[in-house]
């Protein structure tokens, strides 16, 4: 069965301060090398990233010497597949960009982030369970919180409530994060505790082309109630949770231990450097792709 990996790779950085999906973190290596690295090892065949056009030339370099006749590379642009004629400078969120695979990708697939860093054991989990062809189920890789977190400041996560069957039953955003004590933490934004085992959501979806005629829908519908709001964006969770409504439909949480990495801010960059050239000095990656 064909497998594809989908990167959301469009974003602006605004709180980075920069394009951070190019960002160069072992030798001119980006974070998503590994991540396309993984899914190579996990049988996936082919990739397309998500981009802006003006980061079109940046991006068609860096894979120049890349992953030569290993893996198939195509890109899609958010910002050419955007609703006539209402302008604006930000992208319209994840779930805009997810709806941009739908004339490219026709077979299961996984959609991550590019500045993100989620473990070789996710993208294994996840080969798996799209190769298992279950009707109806789609699939979120979850994270304990406690392996989530940034040193630097706090971070927005989808918390994810899963009943005894590991399916996704609600998830609910929580916006300021931080580590409170070893068992537990804090967001600020709700005043709300908890345990720091709790399964959250990275944006580490698996979805089948099925996905794309709702999530069309929705987003017209959120396009006639928000196209004056220049901030307004419709993120794959907006997605997600039609499905949790739907009694034919179910979303499985694959739990995962590994320690999930990205850069949130600035400051995380040097972190992600160390915790990568760990991992390469031990092996788990090649110096260069």
């Amino acid at each position: 069965m064909s497998l594809t990996l989908a990167i959301l790779a469009a974003g602006v950085g605004s709180r980075f301060g920069a394009d951070k999906q190019l960002q160069h973190i072992n030798g001119s290596n980006t974070l998503f090398d590994y991540a396309i690295y993984d899914a190579i090892n996990a049988g996936f065949d082919k990739v397309v990233l998500i981009i802006r056009t003006e980061i079109d030339p940046l991006v068609k370099s860096h894979f120049a010497n890349r992953f030569q006749d290993k893996i198939a590379i195509e890109f899609v642009y958010q910002d050419q597949q955007v609703p006539e004629g209402i302008y604006r400078e930000k992208p319209w969120g994840t779930g805009h960009a997810l709806l941009c695979l739908k004339d490219t990708v026709t077979s299961p697939f996984l959609i991550i982030n590019a500045d993100d860093y989620y473990g070789v054991e996710a993208f294994g989990q996840m080969a798996q369970a799209l190769k298992s062809n279950r009707p109806n189920t789609f699939y979120s890789c979850g994270y304990k919180l406690k392996n989530t977190l940034s040193e630097n400041g706090t971070v927005s996560r989808g918390i994810c409530e899963v009943n005894s069957q590991n399916h996704l039953i609600a998830i609910t955003e929580a916006t300021k994060l931080a580590k409170k004590n070893q068992t537990t933490v804090y967001d600020e934004d709700s005043d709300r505790n908890f345990n720091a085992d709790t399964f959250v959501s990275m944006n580490f979806w698996g979805f089948t082309p099925e996905v794309f005629p709702v999530a069309e829908a929705l987003f017209k519908t959120f396009v006639a109630y928000n196209k004056d709001n220049p901030r307004s964006e419709f993120y794959i969770p907006t997605v997600v949770q039609h499905f949790i409504e739907h009694p034919d439909y179910a979303i499985e949480v694959l739990p995962n231990n590994d320690s999930w990495f990205g850069m949130t801010y600035k400051e995380d960059l040097e972190a992600v450097k160390e915790e990568i050239g760990k991992l390469v000095a031990k092996g788990v990656y090649p110096e260069s792709f």
